[in-house]
């Protein structure tokens, strides 16, 4: 069993440890914060038995083994280097860095202290993900030729918010731009029998607004099979947040493909363990005619992502999403933010 220590307990810590509460691999024992009160009541709605007053304190904690890092995107190369170096395994929430620079330094630090790290797209770690991947290399759909993939939503607009404050790195692409680019690197890779592909040509525009970051974006890239995706995201428009699969003989299509089978999403308190976790839904058209295939889960979503973490501990790195995987999703970010023109202090280091 893993001990886990929370740095950053804010809205998505929550919907994490809710997930580690059915896990069989690992709990939550210790929690970070510079907010005392905070720091109580995420420990109390969860009951972890260890308070810190500082993330150093934290990893300094012989009791922890694994890190789940979740703070805002600037500071994960300061805590997931300082993680490494206390030998604590890591999961960092997404984009694991704020460039390629930031990426690799991280992945260095993993490997020079030999412990676990991984970037945590947690939909990655579902279920339907390998079925889908499953479903193309099965020929389902014939050969891949188009991938629409998005995900974006319409925040209120606060330029003090992590949505649209420069300073925190706001902006669509950074926060959920990186879920349908790692998506489509991902469906390109299984129509050639890998866990994923890069791009070979990016094409991007996008909106940058008052506040300093990307409104929306879009971007289209080819793959050297082929295949040529088309991304979208925002913060400041609503989107149909899908994956469609284009292909020869038919069309796949995930309906909820980022947070499927995850009632700890929405949950503002620590959830039952007999609460039960809704199936996913994989649609395959051929012909004019649309089947359901059902992908069944005994887990939450963020469940399975902790449960990955335990899994592949001793390779140090997880399939799921692989060292060589973050950063070439890093790369396409890269790209991404080039061609609109959006660059931030990080990229000057």
């Amino acid at each position: 069993m893993l001990n886990w220590g929370i740095i950053g307990p804010g809205n998505i810590a929550r919907v994490f440890c809710n997930g580690l509460r059915f896990s069989k691999t690992g709990s939550a024992t210790a929690v970070a914060s510079r907010d005392s009160g905070k720091a109580e009541a995420f420990a109390s709605m969860f009951d972890i038995g260890t308070l810190h007053g500082s993330y150093d304190a934290l990893l300094a904690d012989e009791s922890v083994d694994a890190v789940y890092i979740a703070t805002i995107h600037p500071a994960h190369i300061e805590w997931v280097t300082k993680a490494a170096q206390a030998g604590k395994h890591i999961l960092v929430e997404k984009p694991m860095g704020m460039n390629e620079r930031e990426a690799t330094v991280m992945i260095d630090a993993a490997k020079q202290n030999d412990v676990f790290l991984m970037e945590a797209f947690m939909y990655r770690c579902h279920p339907q993900i390998q079925r889908m991947a499953d479903l193309i290399q099965d020929g389902a759909i014939g050969e891949v030729r188009v991938v629409r993939s998005a995900f974006g939503f319409h925040a209120r607009f606060n330029p003090e918010s992590r949505s649209y404050n420069y300073d925190l790195a706001g902006g669509g692409i950074m926060d959920v731009g990186c879920y349908p680019s790692s998506a489509s690197r991902r469906v390109a890779g299984a129509a050639a029998g890998q866990t994923f592909l890069n791009p070979i040509e990016v094409k991007a525009s996008g909106v940058i607004g008052e506040s300093g970051v990307d409104y929306y974006a879009a971007a289209v890239m080819k793959f050297e099979n082929d295949i040529v995706a088309e991304i979208s995201t925002g913060v400041a428009c609503a989107l149909q947040n899908d994956i469609t699969i284009h292909g020869t003989d038919g069309v796949l299509t995930i309906p909820n493909p980022w947070l499927p089978s995850t009632p700890c999403r929405t949950a503002e308190y620590a959830l039952p363990l007999d609460t039960t976790f809704p199936s996913s839904e994989i649609h395959l058209t051929r012909k004019g005619e649309t089947k359901v295939i059902t992908v069944d889960v005994d887990r939450d979503l963020f469940t399975y992502e902790a449960d990955t973490v335990a899994e592949n501990i001793e390779t140090r790195q997880a399939p799921a999403m692989s060292w060589k995987d973050s950063l070439g999703n890093i790369r396409l970010l890269d790209a991404w933010r080039d061609q609109i023109g959006l660059v931030y202090p990080q990229d000057r280091a």
